[in-house]
């Protein structure tokens, strides 16, 4: 009889890695709060300008998205994001469709400081996410399908989000 042997001995996921994509600088009108909802607190704000740009890409980012923000029980707040940009390339209707969800969460002194507009330190706080991409710009085809993890830092209406590209 032989010993049985473990199949994933011989496999080896690889390690990912995190290779810079995209920055993006987001400027939302003051939100429209909504409440406590079932979520928590709710507010909405339309996104009202931004630029993204990145090795081989350069955008402006339409008034047209809104930004979601919901305060759970615990003291943090998701984003989720909704963005079209304007791409400078030679591909027709060169648009890109952004979908941002996040996750802010810091000490109680931060979050004020930040809800109040103040410079607030990003080390100071948690402020993470991912992005998923839709465009049919040849050359950027490849974000389709790509899995990008986000870090961002906001003052006021404005954030400032890093997009990595997961390798």
């Amino acid at each position: 009889m032989t010993e049985p042997t473990d199949p994933s001995a011989s496999i080896e996921p690889t390690a990912p890695t995190l290779e810079p994509l995209l920055r993006i600088v987001l400027r939302t009108a003051d939100p429209v709060q909504l409440g406590d909802t079932p979520v928590g607190a709710e507010s909405v704000a339309p996104v009202v300008g931004g630029v993204l740009s990145g090795p081989g890409v350069e955008a402006v980012i339409r008034a047209v998205g809104t930004e979601h923000a919901h305060v759970r029980a615990d003291g943090s707040t998701t984003y989720s994001t909704d963005l079209l940009a304007d791409v400078e390339s030679d591909d027709p209707g060169a648009v890109m469709r952004l979908t941002l969800h996040s996750v802010r969460f810091g000490s109680a002194e931060v979050i004020e400081a930040l809800d109040r507009g103040e410079d607030v330190e990003s080390a100071l706080y948690y402020f993470r996410g991912t992005l998923t991409v839709s465009t049919s710009i040849r050359t950027l085809a490849y974000l389709n399908r790509a899995v990008i993890v986000t870090s961002g830092s906001r003052q006021g209406t404005q954030s400032v989000v890093d997009a990595f590209l997961v390798t």
